[in-house]
């Protein structure tokens, strides 16, 4: 019986794909004078900050991570909520579920967003980047979620966008979903073993009241 669920953050509940990519292709043309390709993004899109700027290099990745902070401020407010995510946080608080989210992204950035569009209050557990040592799909966020609401690992589901959400999901031994929004094509997640895939929110309703 599933009690407890965690969300990736960026691209599962937030649909902060079209500025991270926008914010990534300016950092990457400003600071090393060069267009980022199709292929750069699905190297790095769903790692920590520090990693996706060390992919483009090493020696001026502080420079980048700077410069692409400071563009993702100044246009964070574009950010958009997916459709209907609002509502499902919602009827899932209503229903007594325990939510969590588990994200390489910083704490900061996640409680812009969920202030943003009045959510925090549906959020009891928050694993952000600045917690862990060990990004997706390393299974420690969701050690560290679990550790926190004493569940076991049957009770526990995963949901998210990226192949580095399953997988940290599938290492950890916990049913994972893929949400049918994700940016990243389908045949990066060949060869895993999702449990389900999400075409809209309300699908995760049906699945954890099952």
């Amino acid at each position: 019986m599933i009690e407890f669920i965690l969300f990736d953050f960026d691209g599962t509940l937030m649909n902060t794909n079209k500025l991270i990519v926008e914010a990534l292709g300016e950092t990457v043309k400003n600071v090393l004078n060069r267009e980022m390709t199709e292929q750069d993004l699905l190297n790095v899109y769903g790692n920590y900050l520090d990693e996706q700027m060390k992919y483009f290099s090493k020696e001026k990745y502080e420079e980048m991570v700077a410069y692409y902070r400071q563009y993702y401020r100044t246009h964070r407010d574009n950010i958009e909520l997916f459709p209907d995510v609002d509502n499902l946080l919602k009827d899932l608080k209503r229903l007594g579920y325990k939510i969590g989210i588990t994200s390489a992204k910083s704490r900061a950035g996640i409680l812009h967003g969920l202030d943003l569009f009045g959510l925090k209050q549906y959020i009891d557990h928050i694993v952000s980047s600045t917690e862990v040592k060990n990004n997706k799909p390393h299974p420690e966020s969701v050690y560290r979620a679990m550790d926190y609401f004493q569940c076991k690992k049957d009770n526990l589901i995963l949901i998210g966008d990226s192949p580095y959400d399953i997988q940290c999901g599938i290492n950890a031994g916990i049913k994972t979903a893929l949400v049918s929004w994700t940016i990243f094509p389908k045949e990066r997640f060949n060869g895993m073993q999702l449990d389900y895939i999400i075409n809209k929110p309300s699908d995760i309703l049906e699945i954890v009241n099952r």
